[in-house]
């Protein structure tokens, strides 16, 4: 969990208070994020533009979409109760 999302959950206020709860857990890591004052969006699709190691969770449709733009990366959200993860696209790291 990026600063700058933590940081964003906090603002948001207790409407978020269950997801600030999950991404305050000692079982995620906090990584640190080099800029100043961008949005949490911009920061995570930057992140996995550099380095597609990550699997990105959120139900924000803004952010699925452009998180899609950037191949390889899987998408987890929940959806009627149910964690789902987006696969992988076939023509990635697809076996031949």
């Amino acid at each position: 969990i990026t600063e700058c999302v933590y940081a964003e959950l906090q603002k948001l206020g207790p409407k978020f208070k269950i997801a600030l709860k999950v991404a305050s857990d000692k079982k995620f890591e906090r990584l640190p994020c080099s800029h100043a004052g961008t949005y949490a969006d911009d920061c995570l699709v930057d992140r996995v533009q550099a380095s597609r190691i990550y699997i990105v969770a959120t139900c924000d449709r803004d952010l699925k979409r452009r998180i899609r733009k950037v191949p390889g990366v899987p998408i987890m959200y929940v959806s009627k109760r149910k964690y789902t993860i987006e696969r992988l696209p076939d023509a990635f790291m697809a076996p031949k």
